[in-house]
């Protein structure tokens, strides 16, 4: 049961050059929408965090049935991220009831990040906690209201870069390991200190970002590996 309705994402399609399917809902979810194998993963949750599992669980599944992946369960890892079929790459976010899953294969998707975030999110009290101090001076520029969405804009893209990064090297970062700039829909991403992606991809690394509403979001896609 599906308590809030599933769609094809415009917003989140958006985002992605390559052929990557995306799927939102925006409402509640049922956890009677978990197989159960996934209900056995958020069996000692809260309530909202059942219901944001299930969001996401019952996007995937929309997606990948545009795989020909039917009735897949997307269970977690050990370090809580989602297990996707062979051969698929996904990511998924959540903020408030709205939740979003992007999938691709990995033939031409290596990786795949995104997040969504409500556009005042990032007060100036977090920002020594998710910006550079070069970020910080750029924030600290602007107006109040164009600093709160400049600083949640930062951390989304950031997010979105963890998640892409972090099936290919297992490595956990932090907000200051990277800068961010951002320009016409799109941001870079470059490294402050050694990052284990650079072994795989040089940097920068780009993404691009939209805002519909009181939601910015954020995506970035690495291309295959073997790709020259």
């Amino acid at each position: 049961m599906h308590d809030g309705a599933i769609t094809a994402s415009r917003l989140l399609g958006a985002l992605f050059e390559s052929p990557v399917i995306a799927f939102e809902s925006r409402g509640r979810t049922s956890a009677e929408a978990l197989l159960p194998e996934e209900a056995a993963c958020v069996a000692r949750a809260a309530p909202k965090r059942v219901s944001e599992f299930a969001a996401g669980r019952a996007c995937a599944r929309r997606a990948l049935a545009e795989l020909e992946i039917m009735d897949f369960a997307l269970r977690m890892g050990v370090d809580r991220e989602p297990l996707w079929p062979a051969h698929v790459t996904g990511s998924i976010t959540h903020t408030g009831d709205y939740c979003g899953v992007v999938v691709a294969r990995t033939s031409v998707v290596a990786s795949l990040g995104v997040d969504a975030e409500r556009r005042d999110a990032v007060r100036a009290e977090l920002w020594r906690h998710i910006a550079t101090g070069e970020e910080r001076t750029v924030l600290a520029s602007l107006s109040d209201v164009r600093a709160r969405e400049r600083a949640t804009l930062l951390f989304s893209a950031k997010e979105s870069f963890f998640k892409c990064q972090y099936p290919l090297t297992r490595e956990w970062l932090n907000f200051n390991d990277v800068s961010v700039s951002v320009e016409d829909g799109r941001f870079t991403v470059r490294p402050c200190t050694s990052l284990a992606l650079e072994a795989l991809r040089e940097p920068p690394w780009e993404g691009r970002f939209g805002v519909e509403d009181a939601l910015i979001v954020t995506g970035m896609a690495l291309g295959p590996l073997n790709a020259t």
